[in-house]
C-alpha cells in the first residue's frame, strides 16, 4: 500500500495535469466518449439530488466543499445562501473554481484555497465531499471520512463507490478502453463499512441515494450530527 503522502502526491499531480483536462471536459458540455458521457450524466444527476437536499437544511450559514473541482457544487451552495469555502488538492481546480465564482457573481461568497482533507481545521454547517473519497482505499478512506465528520456541525454530504460484483466487472472492462477514453481508477467500499465509520464519528445517516449511470456508480449519502 502506498504511503499517505505518496498517494496524495500522485492524486495532486494527476488532477493538476491530465486529470484536470479530462474532468473539466466531463464537467463541461463538449462531446465525450461513451464512458465519459455516462460519467457526466451520473455526476450531473448526483449534483441535482444533492442540491434538492440542501432545501431541507436549517437556515444556511457556512459550507465546506472538499474537492471542489471546477466549482459546480460550490456555486449551488452559494445560490442557496451559504458562505462557501471551496478547497481542492489541485491548484488548477482551485483556479477554475475561482473563475467560475467570479463569472457567476459569487466571488464574495466563495473562498477558494488549495488544501488536502487532513489539513482542514475549520468546521462548517454543511460539509460536502463528492467523488473524492472514491480515490482512497481503506484505511485511508476511514481516516479521511472520520475527519470530514469531525468538521461537520450539522450535515455531511458525500459520495462513495459501493462494492458489488457488477461494478467491479464494469471497471475491469473500462480498463481495456483506449487510454484516452479510460475511466479514472476508483476504490470500492462496502456499505456497512461506511455506515460504521459515520456512526463512530457521531453522525446518523439521514438518507442515501444510489446513482447508477453505466460507468458512474456511486452512492450519495446525507449524514447528520446526532
Amino acid at each position: 500500500m502506498l504511503e499517505v503522502s505518496q498517494h496524495k502526491a500522485q492524486l495532486r499531480d494527476y488532477f493538476n495535469g491530465l486529470g484536470f483536462e479530462r474532468w473539466s471536459a466531463i464537467y463541461g458540455n463538449a462531446p465525450l466518449s461513451l464512458v465519459r458521457q455516462s460519467i457526466r450524466e451520473g455526476h450531473n444527476r448526483m449534483l441535482a439530488v444533492a442540491d434538492t437536499w440542501l432545501a431541507d437544511q436549517p437556515p444556511p450559514t457556512t459550507a465546506l466543499d472538499v474537492g471542489c473541482g471546477v466549482g459546480l457544487f460550490s456555486l449551488m451552495l452559494a445560490r442557496r445562501g451559504y458562505r462557501v469555502r471551496a478547497v481542492d488538492i489541485a491548484p488548477q481546480m482551485v483556479a477554475a473554481t475561482q473563475r467560475a465564482a467570479l463569472e457567476a457573481g459569487f466571488a464574495d461568497r466563495i473562498e477558494c484555497c488549495e488544501a488536502d482533507i487532513e489539513s482542514l481545521q475549520e468546521p462548517a454547517q454543511v460539509v460536502a465531499c463528492f467523488d473524492v473519497l472514491i480515490h482512497y482505499p481503506q484505511p485511508l478512506f476511514g481516516q479521511l471520512c472520520t475527519h470530514l465528520a469531525q468538521l461537520t456541525e450539522h450535515t455531511l454530504l458525500l459520495t462513495y463507490a459501493p462494492y458489488n460484483s457488477l461494478l467491479a466487472a464494469l471497471h475491469w472492462i473500462g480498463g481495456w478502453f483506449p487510454h484516452s477514453q479510460r475511466r479514472t481508477e476508483i476504490q470500492m467500499i462496502r456499505d456497512r463499512e461506511v455506515m460504521a465509520i459515520l456512526t463512530r464519528a457521531g453522525l446518523r445517516v439521514h438518507r442515501l441515494h444510489p446513482i447508477r449511470s453505466r460507468f458512474y456508480h456511486v452512492t450519495l449519502i446525507e449524514a447528520r450530527r446526532i
